[in-house]
């Protein structure tokens, strides 16, 4: 925990920060200087680059979503001359298209991936003993370009420094180590709520029993529903994609009862919730017919 004599003071110069409206500020203080960075200003990917290529001793580093190519590799360079690198990331982004976790991983770098339910969302770094970088600026082009971040440029204050630091090491001491390939296909059960509205908007292979086959005369459109309530996942077989199963000669209505696995984007929508549109037959698989469950 921080002692009160320092809250007080880092407290005053984040007001005194507030208050200005250059591009950057600066103030110093009794425990140390703060510089404060808005991506929509001068620019902040700059900063942290530079804080990375001044690194003597250790860099560890917190970060929800990383797709920066500069930032990866001055993290790179660091670790070649001898920089201790330490990387988090958020599981649900790491393995990303764009994700520079495996280039990380190449090239040496230590790369884990926070465990549990929640978000990994922190966006800050430790260089050395005594720099924090810390806001709301992802590691990524278009936090830089498109987005209005911020960060913190601490120097000093102990205190704060060994709480973010004591902060890192729980999460990393409870992480797991993070491989190429991982990530790209998240596996969930139908009926953990809570998993598939963190993976919205990623690929996964939901495995589940379809507990009732609806239908809309009006549209040809099926709905594959794996939970009771309103708030479960559906899949979606629009009238363009029921012509596919036809064609194979697939009764969809003969998922009912099924134990399967569905592949394709999870979708969190803000009207309907959570829902896979299935588009080919391929992206459903029978694990067990409702004769054999029963």
């Amino acid at each position: 925990m921080l002692d009160s004599v320092e809250v007080v003071k880092l407290r005053l110069s984040l007001i005194l920060i507030a208050s200005l409206v250059t591009c950057t500020t600066k103030e110093r203080t009794v425990e140390g200087s703060v510089q404060s960075h808005f991506s929509s200003q001068d620019g902040i990917e700059w900063v942290i680059a530079r804080e990375i290529d001044a690194a003597g001793k250790r860099i560890d580093a917190a970060v929800y979503t990383f797709t920066s190519r500069p930032l990866a590799q001055a993290l790179v360079d660091a670790q070649k001359r001898g920089v201790r690198v330490r990387v988090i990331l958020d599981p649900s982004n790491a393995g990303g298209e764009l994700s520079k976790a495996t280039y990380l991983l190449n090239n040496g770098i230590d790369v884990r991936v926070e465990r549990g339910v929640g978000l990994m969302h922190h966006k800050f770094a430790l260089v050395d003993d005594s720099i924090i970088i810390t806001g709301s600026f992802n590691w990524t082009a278009s936090a830089e370009t498109d987005n209005d971040e911020n960060v913190l440029l601490l120097i000093g204050f102990p205190a704060t420094y060994r709480a973010y630091s004591r902060e890192f090491e729980r999460i990393w001491r409870d992480a797991k180590v993070w491989e190429e390939g991982e990530g790209e296909i998240v596996e969930l059960s139908a009926t953990d709520t809570r998993a598939l509205k963190k993976n919205a908007g990623e690929e996964v292979a939901v495995i589940g029993k379809v507990l009732r086959v609806g239908y809309s005369e009006r549209s040809n459109t099926y709905f594959l529903n794996f939970s009771e309530g309103k708030n479960g996942l559906t899949c979606v077989i629009f009238s363009s994609a029921v012509e596919k199963f036809e064609r194979l000669g697939i009764d969809i209505t003969s998922y009912e009862g099924a134990q399967v696995e569905v592949m394709g984007e999870l979708i969190d929508h803000p009207e309907y919730g959570l829902e896979i549109i299935i588009e080919e037959p391929s992206q459903i698989r029978v694990l067990s017919s409702r004769e054999n469950l029963l």
